[in-house]
């Protein structure tokens, strides 16, 4: 596409958790015609806050439905972010029709296995198709990958990374992401741990760990596709660990007591629980605060000596949930500014540059800082 024509971007899951703040961002970007796409156009008014409806098209589409190929044909969609999730689980038949139906192709997913599987299972297609398929565009591995990359080159060898992340307790929830969560609350799931697989339980043991604005939490491990990801991009690496804490010690306390009763045989309805967690979240609103944060630690050599660096990141009033969609809105605006995008299916690592993110967290007065 060049740069002067108009770029139509659909962004499937368009008035969701994250769709909406994509279709948001999107539609006061030059050159962009965003089509907000879901089931149900008649909840865009209420989901799409502050979004001018006049400067957007939206499209009843429905990824289950028989006609979800024609009808997304029908879009003339350039490009397709994808955001109706849980992608655990997920095949990949909606990036599938994208690519036989000529379009461009981004996901946020965060399911390991998808992620993971991705190249291998779309790029003899996107290839055919002449198409760019990514999958990933979120905070992991897009956004992780890119401070990684970032900071390595401090290190003589990298021997860790020790990634986690802390949502602000009034942090508001999709039911999506709720399931995804609790997907492998309980489940075990491979690790590279001091240099050989090792197995861990999704939410299980929560250990106490500290950022720098926020106050102390607790910190579970958790499935997530830069297990198998940064391992494979830093073949000399001996560690590679990902825990997620909620702000408030006693609601990990609850998701480690799931972990162990699904661990030890009992059969909970997660799906129905997963509704049930998120509205019961809420009433410990009060006791939270508006703070989120990510710290991402490297451990290595440099100079024969033994190193460490930390970065931190702190999202204030709420803003949390608007970083995993800078992934997806970073590359639509390039491809939209008719820069294109790389030919193929891959996972969303070494497409982005720190210094691109951190032009987005100054939009939110979100701080990232190095020590």
């Amino acid at each position: 596409m060049s740069a002067q024509e108009r770029c139509r971007v659909l962004v499937l899951g368009g008035y969701g958790h994250f769709g909406a703040r994509i279709v948001r961002a999107l539609a006061i970007t030059p050159g962009i015609t965003v089509i907000a796409a879901g089931r149900n156009p008649a909840q865009a008014a209420a989901r799409l806050p502050g979004v001018d409806l006049a400067n957007i098209e939206l499209c009843r589409l429905d990824t289950a439905a028989a006609d979800f190929a024609a009808t997304l044909a029908g879009t003339h969609a350039d490009l397709v972010i994808h955001t109706a999730g849980p992608f655990q689980g997920q095949g990949y038949d909606v990036a599938q029709a994208c690519l036989r139906a000529g379009m461009h192709y981004i996901d946020l997913a965060d399911g390991r296995e998808f992620v993971a599987g991705f190249p291998g299972q779309l790029d003899a297609l996107a290839q055919r198709m002449q198409c760019c398929a990514i999958t990933g565009a979120s905070t992991l591995p897009a956004l992780s990958s890119a401070v990684v990359d970032a900071l390595a080159p401090q290190f003589e060898q990298l021997h860790s990374i020790d990634m986690v992340i802390a949502p602000a307790q009034a942090t508001p929830l999709g039911i999506a992401t709720v399931r995804a969560v609790l997907s492998y609350c309980g489940r075990p799931f491979d690790c590279w741990i001091d240099g050989r697989w090792q197995t861990r339980i999704g939410w299980a043991k929560p250990q106490p760990v500290r950022f720098a604005r926020i106050g102390p939490c607790l910190a579970s491990p958790c499935d997530v596709p830069d297990h198998t990801l940064l391992v494979q991009r830093y073949p000399g690496v001996a560690t590679v660990r990902f825990r997620a804490a909620l702000e408030l010690p006693l609601l990990s306390r609850c998701l480690a007591a799931l972990a162990w009763l699904r661990g030890h045989g009992l059969p909970l309805p997660m799906e129905a629980l997963a509704g049930v967690f998120a509205r019961a979240g809420r009433w410990f609103d009060r006791f939270g605060t508006d703070l989120g944060g990510m710290r991402i630690t490297l451990r290595g050599q440099r100079g024969g000596l033994q190193h460490t660096v930390h970065w931190d990141l702190t999202a204030p009033m709420l803003h949390g949930p608007e970083i995993p969609t800078f992934a997806a809105v970073l590359l639509a605006r390039r491809f939209a500014r008719g820069e294109g995008l790389p030919i193929g299916a891959h996972a969303c690592m070494g497409m982005l540059s720190l210094a691109e993110f951190e032009r987005e967290f100054a939009r939110w007065r979100i701080d990232s800082a190095v020590s």
